[in-house]
């Protein structure tokens, strides 16, 4: 509680020394900071004219039933497609720079989709709601029929940027927010799926090996009549149970595996395999730390997009991916319905920290909450960096020590009995 208290008291004193020349300067880089790809995207958005802006994108039809089967199936795994957040972090980037540059919205999507040929999908999207634009459709309200691609506090902000007059502001802010999400969950992916990958390949072969090479050697050990070593007998009963039961066992992996995909899918399921991953040891930290760095930035972005705290714990509910604080936080909403602040409501959830609701508690006594949220939001991206690092380190070892003792106990059962054989072969 002591750091805590420290901890605010330190951020808020430098949340509140914060001037207009900083926020000036701060400005400014960031408009020196345009890189050359996106010099070369202004230039053709200033260059071109009128792309193609009454002719709309879509499978034709050719008459031949070969070719058409062909691009409707192309057409579905498209639409399959995720789009990536790099991708639409770039997107709002490039957006942001033709609207400084006064290109008209309908000419810079035009320009964008071009420059997103690799993701067809989105290429698709950006086009078509270049077409809803100049149907006299909002933005926002283009984005909005896109919630698949778009979150609902994306849309929110470009709504309120539509209002304000300072669209390009908040896509810059956007795009910077997006980038920072997008290294965030490379990150998590990147520090779990080393020891996943390990772990299937490890798997799969020993499966092999019980199925296809243990049965060989066991013929050799059995024709000797001598008893076998207890991690032998062990390894062949398993080998025969693996040998016997294969179809089963392979048909019981896949039945498994589309029964808990389906069960996650629903609002039940859902919620308790995500209180599932924040309770376990050290997965639960990272999916902790990056959905408090998700929750603050987002708040802090709507609160600076003019949007008011109710609605933006209304968008922000709507857009967490984590079932267990996407419920917390609406609840929250409803609470500061009736008149209790924001810091008071979350301190009756464990799953914000002390030292987060603290926080929270000092940007809303100050007026800042804005800033506070955005301060609190890097100190949770730091947290992460540095979760992620302690995780590496951890599961690296661990999974050597997995791995040197699978394989050993294996090597371990099929050497015994041969060595015993040499031993009787070299006393006669």
């Amino acid at each position: 509680m002591k750091k805590a208290k420290e901890f605010a008291q330190k951020t808020a004193g430098e949340v509140f020394s914060l001037d207009k020349e900083q926020e000036v300067k701060k400005q400014t880089s960031e408009d020196l900071a345009i890189g050359e790809q996106e010099k070369i995207v202004l230039n053709i958005g200033r260059s071109k004219k009128k792309i193609g802006l009454h002719k709309k994108e879509g499978v034709e039809k050719t008459g031949n039933f070969l070719l058409d089967t062909y691009k409707k199936i192309n057409d579905a795994i498209i639409n399959l497609n995720k789009v990536k957040l790099p991708v639409k972090a770039t997107f709002f980037r490039l957006l942001a720079v033709m609207v400084d540059a006064g290109i008209p919205i309908i000419r810079s999507l035009h320009t964008l989709a071009e420059q997103n040929k690799k993701s067809p999908k989105f290429q698709r999207i950006i086009t078509e709601m270049a077409y809803k634009i100049e149907e006299g459709e909002s933005l926002s309200g283009a984005m909005d029929q896109y919630q698949d691609v778009f979150t609902e506090a994306e849309i929110g902000m470009i709504r309120s940027g539509e209002v304000s007059g300072h669209l390009n502001e908040i896509l810059r802010n956007l795009a910077r927010d997006t980038e920072k999400n997008s290294k965030t969950v490379s990150k998590v992916k990147g520090a779990l799926t080393y020891p996943a990958v390990v772990l299937v390949i490890l798997f799969i072969v020993l499966f092999l090996m019980m199925v296809m090479v243990i049965p060989q050697i066991t013929k050799l050990f059995t024709q000797t009549g001598n008893k076998l070593p207890t991690i032998t007998q062990v390894v062949i009963n398993i080998s025969d149970f693996l040998r016997n039961n294969v179809l089963f066992i392979i048909g019981g992996i896949i039945t498994f595996g589309v029964a808990f995909s389906v069960w996650t899918k629903t609002k039940a399921g859902k919620y308790y395999w995500h209180a599932f991953l924040l309770h376990m040891p050290i997965i639960g930290i990272l999916v902790k730390k990056s959905t408090l760095a998700q929750f603050a930035r987002t708040l802090g972005n709507l609160l600076g997009s003019g949007v008011s705290i109710i609605q933006s714990m209304g968008i922000i509910s709507n857009a967490m991916k984590n079932e267990v604080y996407k419920r917390k936080i609406k609840f929250a909403g409803d609470d500061l319905r009736g008149g209790i602040p924001l810091a008071e409501t979350l301190q009756n959830y464990k799953y914000f920290p002390v030292m987060f609701v603290n926080m929270i508690e000092v940007g809303e006594q100050t007026a800042q909450l804005e800033s506070v949220c955005m301060r609190l939001a890097e100190f949770y991206d730091e947290q992460v960096d540095l979760a992620v690092k302690g995780l590496t380190k951890v599961i690296e070892p661990i999974i050597m020590i997995f791995v040197g003792a699978t394989v050993g106990g294996l090597v371990a059962a099929i050497m015994l009995p041969i060595m015993s054989l040499a031993t009787v072969a070299g006393g006669i």
